[in-house]
């Protein structure tokens, strides 16, 4: 079942973009925010996915965590631990 890089639906209507399947939740990307909605309320056809009822709080909160895992490190955080061509 290939749940990424889908439109989202909710209440019949477009709601964002399938991303990623993190710790048994899909991430949607919702205009400028990322949301983490759990898996118990994804419904898919094998075309289009469609969520249910969720906790959009908590799912935003969860989507923030997994941003803040899937950013890149810089070079110079890198250098700071470190790494890199810095003596």
């Amino acid at each position: 079942m290939d749940l990424i890089c889908r439109f989202v639906f909710k209440d019949g209507r477009e709601y964002g973009e399938s991303i990623d399947v993190y710790n048994n939740h899909l991430i949607v990307k919702v205009r400028e925010r990322f949301i983490a909605v759990p898996m118990s309320c994804v419904r898919f056809d094998g075309e289009k996915i469609e969520l249910s009822e969720f906790d959009e709080e908590k799912a935003t909160e969860l989507g923030i965590r997994w941003m803040e895992k899937s950013m890149a490190v810089s070079e110079e955080e890198l250098r700071n631990f470190g790494f890199g061509d810095g003596d």
